[in-house]
């Protein structure tokens, strides 16, 4: 199973996948991590919309989805038990707890108090660490899960079926442009370190803070091995003594704990990737915002094999629906048909809008297409029964604006088309919950009064269809 954006989740069966979508308010850029766990062999599965609300799918591709009791921010599983973290309003991690499959009781563990460790990129000792909290994020590999403030530059390590965490270290926290990955190594964790977008290192700690290894091995390494760790892309741990690095053209296998470079494997990772094991010594490896995988075989004493597995993804049920926290405009009557108007007898399009979201401060209804600003046609409209003013904008629109439409109301819309010529061609009527936001001077010391301006701020209804004037 694959969980590679908040609205989706690919599940593959054999050599078919299953995609779910979700609907609503998903975020376009998450706060939380998307989650996935998945607990006795994937008959039971956590996913979440990266919001903090997580649900479990059940048995099954297309199990129906129920709700997790409680927000949490990050989520994944270890044996028989979930283990999650909560942050407060500051995105600070304030527990890390586990429960069981039904996620109903929820117990705390006890957070060991971070050991300095010193990284070497940037960081000055005796100095006061600018921290900006960014979330507590969860990662697994076969020696336990790791929980990472990249904000605050903490993680801490946590062994399987352990119920408090061995150790946590303490390094420089990481800046908004920087990704970091955390993954736990019988040593200790291994820190993968993507520097604005562009520089990589890959560090090996003892939960003592010692550095047991790093690549590159110092800021003064000629620029054949810096290009090496450019642009890294995913880590993950294979065994007691390997691990994997994707970088943007090739994988290194290197050693633990000292990270020697063993093998290196070539091809293309521009963006992160997710690892989950597919039985002994095979692991499936998926990019981010793509729906290929790759077989992944790593073998002691064999070369690393690494192959493209094109499955067919098929559209299943939709995941769940997390609801709206902006207006959003569907159509619960309206004719998507073609339309024909004969003269001199004019047609009206009939039409009701409901807002299944939040309340909206203006409505604003849109017609376009090329009998319209070619005056084809004449439109006149009729929004809750009273006429609605009508301008032209940008020669194929009209335009017109009222009264915002409240949570759970309906309006019905009635557009009349009087012919003026002969003509065909495609037209598009759309209902789009709007509000009236400022829009900045041009100097400073205009004294007028800022301009308002209309701005979509929910999800709007459109209807498409083909009108013929005869």
């Amino acid at each position: 199973m694959f969980d590679l954006r908040p609205q989706r989740l690919i599940v593959f069966h054999g050599a078919d996948g299953v995609r779910r979508e979700a609907s609503g308010d998903v975020p376009d850029h998450p706060s939380a991590p998307v989650v996935l766990a998945a607990l006795n062999e994937g008959q039971d599965v956590w996913v979440g919309s990266g919001d903090r609300r997580v649900f479990s799918v059940g048995a099954g591709a297309s199990a129906p989805v129920q709700a997790f009791p409680k927000e949490c921010f990050d989520l994944t599983c270890d044996g028989d038990r979930l283990i999650g973290t909560v942050v407060d309003s500051a995105h600070k991690l304030t527990t890390l707890f586990t429960t069981d499959g039904s996620g109903q009781r929820w117990e705390p563990m006890t957070l060991p108090k971070p050991v300095l460790a010193t990284h070497g990129y940037g960081y000055s000792e005796g100095r006061p660490l600018s921290q900006s909290p960014d979330g507590a994020f969860l990662d697994t590999s076969p020696f336990g899960i790791t929980v990472l403030e990249k904000g605050r530059g903490r993680v801490y390590v946590l062994r399987a079926g352990a119920a408090q965490p061995e150790g946590a270290l303490q390094v420089e926290p990481g800046g908004e442009e920087d990704n970091w990955r955390a993954v736990a190594t019988p040593h200790g964790v291994l820190l993968l370190l993507v520097v604005n977008y562009r520089q990589t290192a890959l560090l090996h700690f003892a939960l003592d803070g010692t550095l047991l290894g790093s690549i590159p091995e110092s800021e003064d390494e000629d620029d054949a091995a810096d290009d090496l760790t450019w642009s890294g892309a995913g880590v993950c741990v294979l065994d007691a003594a390997r691990a994997l690095l994707f970088v943007q053209d090739k994988a290194l296998l290197v050693s633990l704990p000292g990270l020697q470079v063993l093998e290196t494997l070539v091809g293309e990772w521009p963006r992160f990737v997710t690892v989950t094991p597919a039985g002994p010594d095979r692991w499936w490896v998926g990019a981010e915002d793509s729906d290929a995988l790759f077989l992944l075989t790593a073998e002691p004493g064999h070369p690393l094999r690494l192959h493209a597995s094109n499955r067919l993804v098929n559209p299943g049920a939709p995941l769940m629906h997390v609801g709206y926290k902006t207006p959003a405009f569907h159509w619960t009557e309206h004719s998507s048909g073609p339309l024909t108007v004969s003269a001199p007898v004019t047609e009206t399009w009939r039409a009701v809008v409901r807002n299944d979201g939040t309340s909206c401060e203006a409505v604003r209804i849109r017609v376009s297409g090329a009998l319209v600003g070619a005056r084809v046609v004449d439109v006149s409209v009729r929004y809750r029964g009273q006429p609605l003013p009508m301008v032209n904008e940008n020669r194929v629109n009209l335009v017109g604006v009222s009264a915002g439409l409240e949570a759970g109301a309906v309006a019905e819309l009635e557009v009349t088309f009087k012919p003026r010529s002969e003509g065909s061609g495609p037209l598009t009527i759309t209902v789009e919950p709007c509000s009236w936001q400022s829009q900045a001077k041009y100097w400073q010391w205009q004294d007028k009064e800022e301009p308002r301006v209309l701005t979509v701020t929910g999800h709007p209804a459109s209807a498409l269809f083909p009108l013929t004037v005869e």
